[in-house]
């Protein structure tokens, strides 16, 4: 199992980019969206064989950065959200 960061900047605001966000749902056995652009995401997938299942949904002015995650981070997130990280198999 591998735990990603996902995160992004999608630009074109007349889109509807409803199904990048299903595709990044539906790739992961688990996943936590509590940052706008970020979510966390527990999946077999490789960051590279995730962030190609996104493509097909972006378009050329939007970004997107997946990484592999390991069992070190820190930051200012209430109890819940670490309660939930600390729960992942990295």
């Amino acid at each position: 199992m591998h735990v990603l960061l996902v995160t992004y900047t999608l630009r074109n605001k007349l889109k509807d980019y409803n199904p990048f966000f299903e595709a990044i749902k539906n790739n992961g056995a688990k996943w936590w969206h509590y940052i706008d652009t970020a979510w966390i995401v527990e999946t077999t997938l490789t960051a590279d064989e995730f962030a190609h299942k996104l493509y097909p949904f972006m378009e050329k002015p939007d970004y997107l950065l997946v990484v592999r995650i390991v069992n070190e981070h820190q930051g200012w997130l209430p109890k819940e959200a670490w309660d939930w990280i600390n729960s992942l198999n990295y």
